[in-house]
C-alpha cells in the first residue's frame, strides 16, 4: 500500500509559492482596475491571472513588466510587491 505524501503546511522561508499578492491587489484597485481587466490588458486568461495572484503559480518577468507598466510601479516596489516573503538582502 502506498503511504499518503503531505504538502508541507508552508511554503519554505524565502519562496513565493503560495503568497497571496495582497500589496499588488491594492495597487491594482488603487488605480479602479479589477483582476479581469489587468489580465485582460496583458493578455492573459482570468484563471491563470488569477492562480498568479494566489501564489499558486509563478509569475514571469514579462508578466511583471507589463503589469508594472501598466500600473506605474516604479522598480523599487518590485520585490515587495510580487516577492513578498524574500527578504531584503537574503
Amino acid at each position: 500500500m502506498r503511504g499518503h505524501i503531505q504538502a508541507p503546511a508552508k511554503p519554505p522561508v524565502g519562496s513565493y509559492c503560495n503568497i497571496p499578492h495582497t500589496e499588488l491587489r491594492a495597487v491594482i484597485r488603487g488605480h479602479k482596475y479589477r483582476d479581469q481587466d489587468v489580465a485582460e490588458a496583458i493578455g492573459m486568461h482570468t484563471s491563470t491571472f488569477s492562480l498568479k495572484m494566489r501564489g499558486h503559480s509563478v509569475w514571469r518577468g514579462d508578466e511583471i513588466a507589463a503589469i508594472c507598466e501598466m500600473l506605474d510601479i516604479p522598480q523599487k516596489d518590485i520585490g515587495k510587491l510580487f516577492f513578498p516573503q524574500i527578504k531584503k538582502g537574503a
